[in-house]
């Protein structure tokens, strides 16, 4: 076993509830600021790192120290035999950089002095190099990702934890052009059916449990929880009321076929989610994660009784389908989904929202009971997404 930090997405709860559910709280080591740190086997890092939506990059963490030994030139007597154990011998230039990460100050490491240092010591070894941090400042992952550090260097970590001064080195980055592919180049898209993020999607898949192996999205819209829940290794069944949707999800998964050579079976088919039944979902499904409706896409904040409009549709909605889901799923299945709410300023520090009324009492009319809540949004977004995990009672 060894120690490994997640680097958390913007998003931080969010992306710690994927990690416990996927990793298990009892390997959890400590949260903090940036990363949360497991004690764990890893047999595919970048596996591992393609399977969860809400990590920024893996970190092997190879020595800690204790907080008051932060300065650079302690630092340094650390970083220094792990260069020359690993470049000993190496051929060819080497990018490399140098990331800080849980530091309320990021002026607390002295990243310059670092940098130099690490350069020094490649060049003692008779290796080429460069640096990617731009004005001897903290790096961004895309960055990283982008200049090929993993493959041709070392991005070094220097990470505050609750009582300790971790060190190491990237093993797994998210990998931005695949995403990037998965939600723009896929032949089907509509935003006007909203857009679910593929690593939104994921969470959503993770959060449904560790060891799931089909899925059911009765709001299936272009596909996109279907996409990667196949991506990740899972069955997936897809309905929705719109044939045209049933169409573009299906165009969409036979893309995913040569493209990604998913093997997984899939089916989707044309049905209001209020009206399932039985006989419409004969597979053996485990949890259902769907989006669902979200409402009209809007540009600016909709009139109280917009609102109050859309949020009696949706209760209807909600409460109709979950209804009908309860009846012909077994007791243990799941229910991951979005519940339209609305942000009601700009304010990126103390925003404020509106969200569903009464939606626990609405669930519990099911037969659910709502588990954990997280919200997804973005500043400039007015329609918001809260996740919902909802268990049978």
């Amino acid at each position: 076993m060894s120690l490994y930090a997640f680097e958390l997405g913007r998003k931080k709860d969010l992306c710690f509830a994927e990690l416990i559910t996927i990793l298990g709280k009892d390997k959890l080591v400590e949260r903090n600021l940036d990363t949360a740190i497991f004690d764990l086997k890893i047999p595919n890092y970048q596996g591992l790192q393609d399977k969860l939506g809400g990590t920024v990059k893996i970190v092997k963490l190879w020595n800690k120290i204790p907080l008051e030994d932060s300065r650079a030139d302690k630092l340094e007597q650390h970083i220094k035999p792990h260069l020359e154990e690993i470049f000993t011998d190496h051929k060819g230039k080497i990018n490399f950089a140098v990331s800080t990460l849980s530091f309320n100050n990021p002026k607390e490491i002295n990243i310059k002095q670092i940098l130099n240092f690490s350069k020094l010591i490649l060049k003692s070894l008779g290796l080429n190099s460069r640096f990617v941090n731009k004005n001897f400042e903290n790096t961004k992952p895309s960055t990283i990702y982008a200049a090929h550090v993993l493959e041709k260097g070392i991005d070094i970590n220097i990470i505050k934890g609750n009582e300790d001064i971790f060190i190491g080195e990237t093993v797994a980055i998210q990998n931005i052009d695949n995403y990037s592919k998965r939600d723009y180049d896929k032949p089907w898209r509509d935003a006007r059916v909203g857009m679910l993020p593929p690593k939104v999607a994921q969470i959503m898949i993770n959060l449904a449990g560790a060891n799931t192996k089909a899925i059911f999205d009765p709001f299936c819209g272009t596909g996109t929880t279907l996409l990667e829940g196949a991506l990740m290794g899972k069955d997936v069944v897809g309905s929705d009321i719109d044939q045209r949707m049933i169409d573009y999800s299906e165009g969409n998964m036979r893309w995913a076929e040569q493209e990604f050579q998913t093997k997984n079976v899939y089916r989707v088919f044309t049905k209001d989610a209020r009206f399932l039944t039985k006989e419409d979902l004969p597979e053996k499904v485990e949890a259902i994660v769907t989006e669902g409706y979200l409402g009209e896409p809007v540009s600016r904040l909709p009139a109280l009784e917009i609102r109050q409009k859309v949020f009696r549709e949706l209760a209807n909605l909600h409460l109709n389908w979950l209804t009908a889901i309860h009846r012909i799923t077994p007791k243990n299945c799941k229910v991951v989904m979005c519940v339209a709410g609305f942000r009601k300023n700009n304010d990126k520090y103390h925003p404020e929202y509106e969200f569903l009324p009464r939606f626990n009492e609405l669930v519990e009319e099911t037969g659910y009971r709502v588990v954990t809540s997280y919200i997804y949004d973005r500043p400039d977004q007015i329609v918001v997404r809260e996740i919902k995990v909802l268990e049978k009672l």
